[in-house]
């Protein structure tokens, strides 16, 4: 890649020329490269007995190694800051959730590089870059050059290379500022607390080995389940299918199926499409609303708590029914105001010879439009409060309240639209719906 010459002093004095040099390299093959302005140099102020540097060759440039880039990437700090900064959002914007479909990595491949040559006008061979290491994890695929995740999830670039896109977003800890608040596509595991304020969210099941306190956790598709709950009258537990739990404590829950309690449940808000039940434990305080039943060992508590359980309707049913109560009652009241401000306008058209102003005939025909809307949306509401009524009588004759153990005074019972109010001690009682009236009977295992 280099050349030199050595040049010796003449005994005779004689110079040494360019061509004498140029001669030379010629001889001895040099073709490229050739430093002239050095070789200028050595004409005019010769260097002698040492070698002196005539022609450089053109190295190689090796081609680059190919890589793997992710196209979904975690936003610079300066990013996070950009907007109002939460404290408990933070973190969860280091996270980088992906969908199904989407595109979160591209393959860049390795570069040949490009020749070089030597000062005899050969080529140089560069070296060529390497494959990118490709460890495809779960729920990746390939498709040409791209990655492609095929369910929603977590990326996760693990230390070998290996790209995973992870269903469940495990949490070693707590859910605390460290960590920030979930919002998952998938399934979330939490092996410590959801301390108070912060909120766990996920389409999946949620599952929480210690204590969710005065917090929020949520699954939209799935299950929660919690060891316990102290919700200090501002926390939800809310799922789409079943919550399940060793204790809830003043929480309030939601669950489209069963509310699954292992020890008690106190001073509560639940709400369950279809049963509550504490297997080996008390109901005390609170509300509790089933759509078919509730089952505890104790209901209430000798010292009377306040405590209420609702059971014959589907607690969505009933807050429609609650709606469409209220709305019904309204209509009723603005068409009675409508219909005498209508007839006020009549007798006033009956006085002017069935003529009215401009402004008051425009009046009356908003009235009587109004009216017409009105009378439409009571019959609808009506008839629909009436189908809804109709059918949650039908379910609350399945219902039933069941108290293994004692079913203290002081507890009020809902069944449909009839209510009980518990006056004294019963052991092992059973409440039920039976020809339009609330019934006690004895219960048995």
């Amino acid at each position: 890649m280099s050349a030199y010459i050595t040049l010796i002093p003449d005994e005779e004095g004689e110079t040494i020329s360019q061509s004498d040099i140029l001669k030379a390299l010629d001889n001895a093959g040099i073709k490229y490269g050739i430093l002239k302005d050095k070789i200028d140099q050595l004409t005019v102020n010769p260097i002698y007995r040492v070698p002196q540097l005539v022609a450089v060759g053109k190295p190689p440039v090796d081609g680059k190694d190919g890589e793997i880039e992710l196209i979904k990437k975690v936003p610079e700090y300066e990013e996070i800051l950009g907007g109002k900064v939460d404290l408990k959002s933070m973190p969860s914007k280091k996270r980088i959730l992906v969908k199904r479909g989407e595109r979160i990595a591209r393959i860049i491949p390795p570069t040949k590089g490009h020749e070089g040559k030597d000062v005899f006008g050969l080529p140089v061979k560069p070296k060529p870059g390497k494959d990118p290491q490709l460890n495809l994890g779960k729920n990746v695929k390939r498709e040409g050059d791209v990655l492609i995740a095929i369910q929603d999830g977590l990326l996760v670039v693990k230390d070998d290379g290996t790209i995973d896109v992870d269903e469940t977003l495990t949490v070693s800890g707590n859910v605390d500022y460290s960590v920030g608040n979930i919002d998952f596509p998938g399934s979330v595991e939490v092996k410590g607390d959801v301390r108070p304020d912060f909120v766990v969210k996920a389409k999946g099941n949620v599952v929480i080995k210690g204590v969710a306190e005065a917090s929020t956790v949520v699954s939209l598709n799935g299950d929660v389940e919690v060891h316990g709950a102290k919700g200090r009258g501002k926390g939800l537990i809310k799922a789409r299918k079943n919550v399940k739990a060793y204790f809830l404590e003043n929480v309030e829950v939601e669950a489209g199926l069963d509310v699954i309690v292992d020890r008690s449940i106190e001073n509560s808000k639940v709400k369950a499409g279809r049963s509550v039940e504490v297997t080996r434990g008390i109901i005390v305080g609170g509300v509790i609303t089933a759509g078919y039943g509730v089952v505890a060992n104790e209901i209430g508590s000798n010292l009377g708590v306040s405590t209420r359980i609702e059971v014959g309707v589907d607690p969505l049913v009933r807050e429609r029914l609650k709606v469409l109560e209220a709305q019904i009652k309204l209509d009723e009241e603005n068409i009675r105001k409508l219909t005498k401000v209508l007839m006020e306008l009549r007798k006033l058209m009956e006085r002017s010879g069935g003529k009215l102003p401009p402004n008051k005939l425009e009046m009356l025909m908003k009235v009587s439009q109004t009216l017409i809307n009105l009378r439409e949306s009571l019959d609808r509401n009506r008839k629909e409060y009436e189908a809804l009524k109709e059918d949650s009588e039908k379910k609350a004759k399945g219902a039933q309240i069941i108290a293994k153990s004692v079913l203290y005074p002081g507890v009020e019972i809902s069944i449909f639209d009839r209510k009980f109010y518990v006056e004294r001690i019963l052991k092992k009682a059973i409440v039920f719906y039976q020809d339009g009236e609330i019934k006690i009977g004895g219960y048995r295992e």
